[in-house]
């Protein structure tokens, strides 16, 4: 049973620790607050401030909880794994959602609510387990290219916008010619990550195996691919719940109703992940027009007089829960199997 409980709140360069004893639900001292630099130092630092406030209870009863701000909570978090200590990683929403009314804000109220987070929700959370190597390479150079790509169509948009606005000018000139010299440079390093991507695959035997039963179903491409793997953690995150990721893609429909006056049909959340849906999509698309099962099924559809995007949608979905039941599986893909599955659901 957890009796202390650490609240963090990180920033750049320092982070606020807050420290809560208790007992079940009731606190049985008061909060105890701190503030450490953001390194190794101040990692250490931490560990020996809540040694001292601990009284001896052993770190069986400790648990640390922040919030996942990516760059600026993984040093702690690691460091704390590799430790033996337990630390979770939540999501910001959930704990703001969780705090009740507040009229205060500032790094050391946030820590104290992370910290009650943690004492009200210990036997939920997940811990903290660090991702391997090959993984974190891939999530970083998948990320990149990301940024590359959007880039490059910035810089396109704006130069192809001012041929069609602007005569002709030395400034649309000069605009013409650097950014068809900065395009190509992108082209170029977006090349080097999608060889990165290849190699960083190709040398773990893990991500091997299950990039190639994801790219066995048609549509599926290397981006959608490596997508997939770095978000859910290599199908280690959502417990192999097919409908846990498709609420992160933003896929599964939910309806509204309360009483009598609310009563919505089910719809997709715009609180979702809109670029990982975006490459879905295309997926999608892509899969239509390869897949003649897929294909049959689009066509059945339309013939019924679903609109063009709730097919989507419903395209999507199921091949998000196919790919589920591949990696579960360890099979590559079988249109004829899968066809038996889109089949009874329909």
């Amino acid at each position: 049973m957890k009796k202390i409980f650490i609240g963090i709140d990180f920033s750049k360069e320092k982070f606020d620790a807050t420290l809560i004893k208790a007992e079940g639900l009731k606190e049985c001292a008061p909060s105890m607050h701190e503030v450490f630099d953001n390194k190794t130092s101040g990692f250490r630092r931490l560990v020996r401030w809540v040694k001292a406030q601990s009284e001896g209870l052993p770190i069986d009863t400790w648990i640390f909880c922040g919030e996942n701000t990516g760059a600026y909570s993984i040093g702690l978090s690691n460091y704390l794994y590799a430790s033996g200590y337990d630390m979770c990683l939540e999501c910001a929403y959930k704990i703001k959602h969780s705090a009740g009314i507040l009229r205060a804000k500032n790094d050391k109220t946030d820590s104290m609510v992370i910290a009650e987070y943690a004492m009200r929700n210990y036997d939920k959370i997940r811990l903290h387990k660090p991702q391997s190597s090959s993984l974190t390479c891939l999530r970083e150079v998948f990320l990149y290219r990301h940024s590359l790509v959007r880039q490059k169509v910035a810089l396109t948009v704006r130069r192809d916008e001012k041929r069609l606005t602007q005569e002709k000018s030395d400034a649309r000139a000069f605009m013409s010619f650097t950014s068809k010299h900065l395009i190509t440079e992108i082209n170029k390093a977006i090349y080097k990550c999608d060889q990165k991507i290849k190699e960083t695959i190709a040398a773990d035997d893990e991500l091997r195996e299950i990039f190639d039963i994801i790219t066995s179903m048609p549509g599926i491409g290397v981006q959608n691919a490596t997508c997939l793997m770095v978000y859910t953690d290599n199908f280690q995150k959502f417990d192999m719940d097919s409908r846990k990721i498709a609420c992160y893609y933003g896929i599964a429909p939910f309806g509204r109703q309360s009483g009598t006056s609310v009563n919505s049909r089910p719809k997709v959340s715009p609180f979702a992940n809109r670029m990982i849906k975006s490459l879905l999509s295309q997926a999608a698309l892509a899969a239509i027009k390869s897949d003649i099962n897929i294909h049959n099924y689009y066509q059945r559809l339309i013939e019924r007089g679903k609109h063009p995007l709730l097919i989507h949608n419903n395209i999507k979905n199921k091949m998000l829960h196919a790919l589920v039941a591949m990696v579960r599986d360890r099979i590559k893909y079988n249109p004829d199997y899968v066809y038996q599955i889109n089949k009874s659901a329909a």
